[in-house]
């Protein structure tokens, strides 16, 4: 018998998306601002993008870009203990709700959460793990942020 994702812990990080981490995610969001941000430098300066100078002013725009990018859109992860996970689970559903998210699928003891409509192009997923002691959910920094303020303002 195989032991199932909620007595082994190595199995359940196994079936969570980890997503990008926060270096990954710094390099995507530094290289495509400083990329526009040159071409921008180049055309507004007339400058000719073979030479450094619109790299060199585009690398500030780049930073900004790349910490805004990782604040916001790093993957994150977010371990809620409980003796009553389910309970738990039904109070983080409605948490969900409010912020705008639905769930899409269910698998066995996981739970994928998607926005709804328009959004849901540029918000990402969140994915939720219910084990025997606690939940596991992983999304986005910037929705894991709010998630973690709801559960210190009041229990889940």
């Amino acid at each position: 018998m195989e032991p199932s994702p909620s007595t082994d812990p190595s199995l359940a990080s196994e079936l969570l998306p980890s997503g990008p981490n926060g270096f990954i995610t710094f390099l995507y969001y530094f290289g495509f601002t400083s990329l526009i941000a040159s071409v921008v430098i180049a055309q507004s300066l007339h400058l000719d993008l073979g030479t450094p100078t619109p790299y060199q002013y585009a690398f500030i725009p780049g930073i900004i870009g790349g910490v805004w990018g990782t604040y916001f859109n790093r993957s994150v992860t977010l371990e809620i203990k409980s003796h009553q996970p389910q309970n738990l689970l039904a109070n983080l559903e409605n948490k969900l709700n409010e912020l705008g998210f639905t769930q899409c699928q269910q698998q066995d003891q996981m739970w994928v959460y998607s926005p709804r409509l328009l959004p849901s192009l540029f918000m990402g997923k969140i994915h939720v793990l219910v084990q025997e002691n606690q939940i596991r959910i992983v999304g986005r920094g910037i929705h894991i942020q709010k998630l973690q303020k709801n559960y210190s303002k009041e229990s889940l």
